[in-house]
C-alpha cells in the first residue's frame, strides 16, 4: 500500500490510468503485457478494474522523461506522483457518507414509507426482474442520499422526467451514481447493470420510488433489509443478522474501549456486523477499519454501501471460495472478529479437512460450523477477541470431531464465554442460536462463563426481539466478566441463569458448552407467569378478530352456483370451454439427471433447485442444501421459473401441484418436476383457477392413474397434456377463486385462533399449577 491522503483504495480503469498518468490507453496495456507484475486487475461487466494503490505501488519510483514533464513539474516527478495527484484533483478528499441517525430511530413516516415501496409499487417498478434487484434500486437511493451533491442531481432528473421514454435514461444515472460512489471507495461497481433489468411499467411508478426514497432517513437502510428478508424467506446463507444480536455482539466484542481497532466479517451478509461495530466506535475514530469477505458480488456491493452509510471505509472482497480454501494464509490481522456465519451448511468437498491444517482439530465433513469459528479465531491478532453466532446444539453436538474442538478450545483457553439467545430471534429459520466468545491470549481465565438468556426477548408477530433492556441485562453480566473478569454478582438480573464452570470440568459432560447443561437456575417459563398469561389472552382476542372479518368475508359469498356450475349428467354448460393442458400451456419436464445431478447441488450454491418434496399446500418452499451454482443455472436457462408458473411432479409420489411467487423467480427445475406456463395468446384462464383445477381430487387421481402405469412412477410430457380441463368463462374462474380463498382464509382463521386458545390454556395452567398461586 502506498501513503495516502486519506485512507481509500478506489477501482481506476486502464484509461482513466492512463488519463492521470497522461499517455496514450494503449500504452497501459504494453505495460500489462511487458511486465508479469503489473497490478491483476478485477473484472465487472464489460470493464476491468485496478486498486489505486497497486497501481501507485507498480509505478513507485518510474520517473517522468524531461521531454515529458508538464509545466508544474520538477525533474525527477515520478509516474506516481502524477496519478495520485490527479486523481486526488478529480475526487478531492475523503468524505464518506456521515451517519446521522442510528438504525434503531426508525419512526413512523420512515416504517409507512419502507411499506409502500415493498407492497404493490414493487411488482409495478421491476417487472421482469427479481426482487432482490428491486431491493438494490432502493437501497442505492438510501445511499446516494447520504450525497447532497449527487441527490440533488438525481432528483431534478427524476422530476424532470415525464413519459416511459425516461425510464431507463433514469435507471441509468441512478445506477452510474451509485457505481461511482462505490468506486470511489473501493467497492467493486455493477449497480447500472442490476438496475437495468427492472422494468417500470411507467414513468410515474419510477418517479414515485424515488420520491419516497427520498423521504427516508439514511437508518431506513436497515429497515428495508429487514422488510426485504421477512418477505423473501431466505435460508441460512442469505438472512441478516438481527439487529439486537449485532447490537449485542458488537457492546460484548468492543466493550468501553472504543479506540481505534482492525473489526473483520469472514461472512459479511449485508455490512450489518460492520455497519454495527462503526456506528458503535464512531467510524471516525483513528485507527479503526472494517474487512469482510462477502457471499457474493451483489452482496458485496449492498455491504459496501451499508458500512460506508456509517461513515467507515470498507475493504471487502468477494471471491466466491470457501474462505480456509486460500492457497495463501493471511497473517493475523483483527482486533475483533463479529461473524454470523451460514448455519450447518455442508463443505461438499471436504477439502482441507485434515489434521495439521486447523489449530483446533479438523470439523467434521457433515457441517461447517466449526470451520467458520476456526477460521474467524485464525484473523485475531493477540489479544484480540471473536464474537460468533452459532447454532446451540453445535455446544452439544455428540459428533467426535466437534466435541474434540470443544475439548480443544476450553482447555487451550480459547473460550471465554456462550450465550443462549432466546428463540426466534431470526425470520428465516427456526434454529435456536447462542453467541460464542473467544480470545487469543497467553493469560486465559480459569472459567468459562455460560449464560442461559433464552427468557429474554419482546414478541414482535412470529418473532422475539432483543430489545435495548434485554442487552441491557446480558451486558451488565457479561462485559464485567470478558475485560475485568469479574464475577456475576447476587444482585444481577441474570445471575440465577449463569455459571461460572471451571475449565477442568468439562470432561465431565462431554465439554458441552451449552449453557442449557450447566445453568441450573429456574427459568422464568418454567414457573409461569402472569405476563406471558395476558400476552396469550391479548394474541387470542387479536385472531378472534380475525375469525369475525374472515366469517363475514364467508358470509357475503354470494352461493347461487346454478348458473355457472355442472349442468345435468356431467356436462359443461355452453359458456364452458373443454381443451387439453398442452393447448393452455406451455410443459417442461426438468433437465435431465446427466446435466443436473445430485452432486451439482451443495449449500455453496446461489440458485434453488425445486423438488417434489418443495411443493406444499400449492406453494413452493425453500430448503436449503438444494442449491447450484450460477454459473450451473446460466447454462440451463431453459427450466428458469417464473411467478405464476405452476409446479408438478414428473417423477416418484405424486403431490399436488404449486405456483411460483415473485420471490421464486429464476429458481430452477429440478429432474423430478415439470412446469407449466401458460401460453400467450391461449384462452382466457386464471392461474389461480388453473391450479386449483389440477390440485382437485379428480385431477390427482388422473395423473397418479397414469403415473403409476409405468414400471416407475413418473408422468410424460405428452400424457399430461392430454389432462382434459373444462374452463368457465373468466369472470366465472376468478369468482370461483375468490370463493375457494375466502374459505380457505376463514378456515386458517379458524385454525390460527384454536392453537392461541391452546397456547393461552397452557400458559394459564403453567401460571397456576407452577407459578406463585401453585408453589406449595
Amino acid at each position: 500500500m502506498v501513503a495516502m491522503s486519506d485512507e481509500r483504495d478506489p477501482l481506476i480503469t486502464r484509461s482513466e490510468i492512463a488519463s492521470y498518468a497522461g499517455v496514450e490507453r494503449p500504452t497501459v496495456s504494453n505495460w500489462a503485457r511487458r511486465h508479469q507484475d503489473f497490478p491483476v486487475p478485477t473484472r465487472s461487466g464489460e470493464l476491468e478494474y485496478f486498486r489505486l494503490s497497486s497501481v501507485l505501488d507498480w509505478l513507485g519510483d518510474r520517473k517522468i522523461s524531461q521531454g515529458r514533464l508538464r509545466p508544474d513539474e520538477s525533474p525527477g516527478a515520478t509516474y506516481r506522483d502524477r496519478v495520485l495527484s490527479g486523481w486526488q484533483a478529480r475526487n478531492g478528499p475523503a468524505n464518506p457518507v456521515r451517519r446521522t441517525e442510528s438504525e434503531e430511530e426508525n419512526g413512523e413516516a420512515d416504517k409507512r414509507s419502507v411499506s409502500a415501496l415493498m407492497g404493490p409499487l414493487s411488482d409495478r417498478v421491476r417487472g421482469s426482474a427479481s426482487m432482490l434487484d428491486y431491493l438494490t434500486l432502493l437501497l442505492a437511493l438510501v445511499f446516494l442520499r447520504g450525497n447532497e451533491s449527487r441527490w440533488s442531481t438525481l432528483k431534478a432528473a427524476a422530476d424532470a422526467g415525464t413519459g416511459p421514454e425516461h425510464i431507463a435514461d433514469l435507471l441509468h444515472r441512478i445506477g452510474d451514481a451509485a457505481d461511482e460512489e462505490l468506486r470511489r471507495y473501493g467497492v467493486l461497481p455493477g449497480m447500472r447493470e442490476i438496475l437495468g433489468r427492472l422494468e417500470p411499467r411507467t414513468y410515474g411508478d419510477l418517479a414515485q420510488v424515488v420520491r419516497l426514497a427520498g423521504e427516508l432517513r439514511r437508518g431506513a437502510f436497515r429497515l428495508i433489509l429487514d422488510e426485504y428478508e421477512s418477505r423473501a424467506g431466505l435460508r441460512s446463507g442469505e438472512f441478516f443478522t438481527p439487529r439486537g444480536v449485532v447490537r449485542l455482539a458488537a457492546e460484548l466484542a468492543l466493550g468501553a474501549d472504543k479506540g481505534g481497532k482492525s473489526v473483520y466479517d469472514g461472512y459479511a451478509r449485508g455490512g450489518e456486523m460492520l455497519a454495527a461495530a462503526a456506528e458503535y466506535v464512531g467510524a471516525r475514530t483513528s485507527g479503526f477499519s472494517v474487512r469482510g469477505e462477502v457471499p457474493s458480488r451483489d452482496t458485496l456491493r449492498l455491504a459496501g454501501m451499508h458500512v460506508l452509510l456509517h461513515g467507515a471505509l470498507p475493504r471487502l472482497r468477494s471471491t466466491g471460495d470457501l474462505p480456509w480454501e486460500a492457497r495463501t494464509r493471511a497473517e493475523p490481522f483483527a482486533d475483533v472478529v463479529m461473524m454470523n456465519p451460514p448455519f450447518n451448511m455442508t463443505d461438499s468437498t471436504g477439502s482441507g479437512r485434515r489434521e495439521g491444517v486447523w489449530e483446533f482439530g479438523a470439523p467434521p465433513r457433515g457441517n461447517d460450523n466449526f470451520a467458520w469459528l476456526q477460521h474467524g479465531m485464525a484473523q485475531l491478532k493477540d489479544e484480540g477477541r471473536a464474537a460468533v453466532v452459532m447454532p446451540v446444539k453445535a455446544g452439544n453436538s455428540v459428533d467426535e470431531a466437534e466435541r474434540n474442538i470443544r475439548r480443544n478450545l476450553i482447555e487451550s483457553g480459547a473460550v471465554e464465554c456462550v450465550i443462549a439467545l432466546p428463540p426466534n430471534l431470526f425470520s428465516a429459520t427456526p434454529v435456536p442460536v447462542a453467541l460464542w466468545f473467544l480470545r487469543r491470549t497467553e493469560q486465559p481465565t480459569p472459567e468459562v462463563l455460560l449464560l442461559d438468556a433464552r427468557h429474554l426477548g419482546t414478541r414482535q408477530g412470529n418473532r422475539n426481539v432483543l430489545e435495548a433492556d434485554d442487552r441491557q441485562a446480558i451486558v451488565d453480566v457479561a462485559v464485567p466478566w470478558l475485560f475485568r473478569q469479574v464475577r456475576p454478582t447476587a444482585g444481577s438480573g441474570l445471575e440465577p441463569y449463569t455459571a461460572l464452570i471451571p475449565r477442568g470440568a468439562f470432561e465431565a459432560v462431554d465439554y458441552s458448552l451449552s449453557p442449557i447443561d450447566h445453568v441450573t437456575g429456574r427459568r422464568p417459563e418454567e414457573a409461569g407467569s402472569l405476563d406471558e398469561v395476558d400476552a396469550s389472552r391479548q394474541e387470542s382476542v387479536r385472531l378472534r378478530d380475525d375469525v369475525d372479518t374472515a366469517d363475514e368475508a364467508a358470509a357475503a359469498l354470494d352461493w347461487n352456483w346454478g348458473a355457472s356450475g355442472t349442468a345435468r349428467h356431467g356436462e359443461p354448460p355452453s359458456a364452458w370451454m373443454e381443451t387439453t393442458l398442452a393447448e393452455l400451456c406451455e410443459i417442461q419436464p426438468g433437465p435431465s439427471y446427466t446435466r443436473l445431478g445430485k452432486n451439482d447441488r451443495s449449500e455453496q450454491g446461489l440458485v434453488p433447485v425445486v423438488l417434489p418434496r418443495q411443493l406444499v399446500d400449492g406453494r413452493v418452499v425453500a430448503l436449503d442444501g438444494e442449491r447450484v451454482s450460477l454459473e450451473t443455472a446460466k447454462k440451463l436457462k431453459k427450466f428458469w421459473l417464473r411467478p405464476q408458473d405452476i409446479v408438478c411432479v414428473r417423477s416418484g409420489a405424486m403431490r399436488a401441484p404449486a405456483m411460483v411467487t415473485a420471490e421464486q423467480e429464476g429458481w430452477l427445475l429440478s429432474p423430478n418436476v415439470m412446469r407449466l406456463r401458460l401460453r400467450e395468446h391461449s384462452v382466457a384462464v386464471d392461474p389461480e383457477y388453473l391450479l386449483g383445477y389440477l390440485a382437485s381430487p379428480r385431477r390427482m387421481e388422473w395423473m397418479s392413474n397414469r403415473s403409476a402405469a409405468t414400471a416407475a412412477s413418473s408422468l410424460s410430457r405428452d400424457v399430461l397434456g392430454h389432462l382434459p380441463v373444462r374452463l368457465p368463462p373468466l369472470e366465472q374462474q376468478r369468482r370461483a377463486v375468490r370463493a375457494i380463498n375466502t374459505l380457505r382464509d376463514q378456515a386458517a382463521a379458524h385454525q390460527a385462533y384454536a392453537d392461541s386458545l391452546s397456547r393461552t390454556r397452557a400458559e394459564l395452567a403453567k401460571f397456576l399449577m407452577d407459578g406463585p398461586l401453585g408453589t406449595p
